[in-house]
């Protein structure tokens, strides 16, 4: 039994490692390489805030970051679409938990919730003008946008994951490489990605010394360039 146990395990390593193998050989090869190159890029801002805030719940984010690609280069898609949309979800939670204390010890307690629509509530959330205003205000303007944009980023991701009658039957029935949803995966991992940079931008880049700033310099003008405002941060 143990054996045969083993067997079924080696034989779906070979189907994974044909996915992969597919994955690299599409034309997508250079989209994932790209996103994947984004872990470095959070264990920077790993590297810069580890001594000034709890990273616990970032350190969670880029575990499901990297994650998401050994799911999608698995073909487990469904869970790869789990992984980005919990990607998301940690970051913006360790950006509201960064502004309270107190709701910071609830969470770790086990006391209070932070759910995605108290995140991206419009009045209190982290995309609302009183939040931008508060620590990046010159790009108060953007936070309606970004409501919108993570509003629907969540909603597809959901799609995905709770299981919509098109979704589900479009999911291969076996492991087998995807094209069109490993296109729609980097889609929304391009989104998320925005999305994460924009508010560790927004929550901690003004505190950031000369030298921090350099870190991050690159990654910002790649992914956020388009946003003059963030482009000010290194004149």
């Amino acid at each position: 039994m143990e054996q045969g146990c083993k067997d079924h395990f080696t034989a779906l390593n070979r189907e994974f490692s044909a996915v992969i193998e597919s994955s690299f050989s599409s034309e997508k090869a250079q989209m994932i390489s790209d996103h994947f190159q984004f872990i470095a890029d959070l264990n920077t801002w790993h590297e810069i805030l580890k001594e000034k805030e709890d990273t616990t719940i970032l350190l969670s984010a880029i575990k499901e970051y990297e994650f998401s690609f050994q799911a999608v280069l698995n073909g487990q898609y469904r869970y790869a679409f789990i992984a980005q949309r919990y990607f998301v979800e940690q970051v913006c939670r360790f950006i509201y938990l960064s502004t309270n204390e107190l709701h910071l010890r609830h969470w770790k307690l086990g006391i209070k919730d932070i759910s995605w629509g108290s995140l991206i509530d419009k009045e209190n959330g982290i995309f609302s003008k009183i939040f931008i205003r508060a620590f990046y205000n010159e790009v108060e303007s953007e936070g309606e946008h970004m409501i919108t944009l993570s509003s629907k980023l969540y909603r597809e991701s959901s799609e995905f994951i709770h299981g919509n009658f098109d979704k589900i039957s479009g999911m291969p029935d076996k492991i087998d490489f995807d094209e069109m949803l490993l296109g729609k995966w980097l889609d929304l991992v391009e989104t998320s990605k925005f999305v994460a940079l924009f508010v560790l931008l927004v929550r901690f880049s003004k505190e950031f010394s000369a030298e921090e700033l350099g870190m991050i310099e690159d990654m910002t003008k790649e992914e956020l360039g388009g946003i003059e405002e963030f482009n000010q941060l290194f004149s």
